[in-house]
């Protein structure tokens, strides 16, 4: 039995030595450094429940009058950017401007919990049931050829059900000390001089090291040490995907007060060299129980900020056609303020996609003025009252066939809701 060092990675994942420890799969920016080429899915959650209201479902104050507003910006400040109604707040203007022909906006999203843990794992895997997979998990675990990296977290939601290993990478410097082990400087592997030995005393190492595995080898009868043996050997030997991804990351990560900045680098550089199928970023300030208006703020400017960064980094790269992202939440806020001026949990959300395969320039369902969900019809999402409440369930049956993975077994035995015709 040979294993490589694709599989050595996989392995040493799942006993926690992570790096910290369909018809679009051909795309035309394929490369030839890592063997899998796309799509990419991009999860980034929005840790604590955030105020669609002030995003992508704006409710203003109608008048002096509205003594208990849903927001007190003003019901004419609120934008009309292509077919979006736009909060007046932040970097929303900037941001919906730049996407309004890529992004779709899917409001009235009923999570049925206020729970954090319950929400969170409904919004990204599609159910309230313990241990079910997160999206990013599934499409990461069937992708065909799977690398080594083959999920990227950040935290989030990154239940696997066992299906692949999160892999985490929290500092370029650890990669490329892995990717160079023998290097005395792993930050500049291309010089000679930054390894502890010349060229060919590595050759000769490699050579010993070979013989000694054929002699441990001949010698052992245990199928379990045969097996660790022929790990370690063939790890040393094979491709060394970690040094591929050391191409494309960059000298230094991005020092702003975003962090999702750093995330959406390290994952575009992983998606680039072959080696990640689907990451998660998250970020979190959403929990604005107090002070709502400006903490809110802040935390809504941190994600679509990060979500422009995100795809500036992706076009620098090559691939921003390749790079399906879907941003998400616990579930929302409520459409009144506590006594502290902040507000709190309520069961209805908001989900923004964009990416290949998705039909952007879109607003997908709705709520009342008191921002409650409204019943859509089936099967042209037309607004009815006959009609049935979108709800995660719903959005994983339509993300599981948009990234043609529905029907594979690993994926199908984990059961989500109905499929809409929520992407196009």
């Amino acid at each position: 039995m040979t294993i490589d060092r694709r599989t050595f990675l996989k392995l040493t994942s799942y006993a926690g030595l992570t790096a910290t420890g369909a018809w679009w799969l051909q795309g035309s920016n394929a490369r030839a450094q890592g063997e899998y080429r796309g799509p990419f899915f991009v999860t980034i959650h929005a840790g604590g429940g955030w105020d669609p209201t002030m995003l992508c479902d704006p409710k203003g104050r109608i008048d002096d009058n509205d003594n208990d507003p849903v927001n007190n910006f003003w019901a004419d400040d609120i934008l009309d950017i292509g077919p979006f109604r736009v909060a007046p707040v932040g970097s929303n203007q900037a941001f919906f401007q730049r996407f309004q022909n890529d992004l779709l906006v899917i409001n009235g999203i009923d999570t049925q919990t206020n729970s954090h843990e319950a929400g969170t794992r409904h919004t990204w895997s599609g159910s309230m049931d313990s241990g079910m997979p997160s999206f990013s998990a599934l499409a990461a675990a069937v992708a065909d050829p799977r690398p080594a990296l083959s999920f990227l977290s950040n935290g989030g939601y990154d239940e696997t059900a066992g299906l692949v290993p999160p892999t985490r990478i929290p500092d370029v410097g650890a990669i490329q000390e892995i990717a160079f082990p023998e290097a005395l400087d792993a930050s500049n592997p291309d010089n000679p001089d930054s390894y502890l030995f010349t060229e060919a005393t590595r050759q000769r190492i490699r050579t010993a090291r070979a013989a000694r595995h054929d002699r441990g080898m001949d010698s052992e009868t245990l199928p379990r040490v045969r097996r660790a043996r022929n790990v370690l050997n063939n790890a040393r030997a094979g491709e060394n995907e970690l040094a591929a991804l050391t191409d494309f990351l960059p000298g230094s990560l991005d020092n702003s007060n975003n962090r999702l900045f750093r995330q959406a680098q390290v994952a575009m550089a992983c998606f680039k060299a072959g080696v990640t199928v689907s990451a998660n970023l998250s970020t979190g300030g959403f929990d604005t129980h107090g002070n709502h208006d400006q903490n809110q703020g802040n935390a809504l400017r941190t994600i679509v900020d990060g979500v422009t960064y995100l795809m500036d980094e992706a076009e620098r790269q090559g691939i921003a056609d390749q790079v399906v992202v879907l941003v998400g939440s616990d579930f929302g806020r409520t459409p009144w303020y506590n006594d502290t001026n902040g507000k709190d949990h309520w069961t209805v959300t908001s989900f923004l996609a964009m990416g290949p395969g998705i039909s952007g320039g879109r607003v997908v369902g709705a709520t009342d003025e008191y921002y409650s969900p409204l019943k859509v019809n089936a099967d042209s999402l037309a607004v009815d009252e006959s009609g049935m409440r979108i709800r995660p369930g719903n959005i994983h049956a339509s993300l599981r066939e948009l990234a043609g993975i529905a029907d594979n077994p690993s994926v199908s035995r984990f059961a989500v809701g109905a499929r809409l015709p929520l992407f196009g």
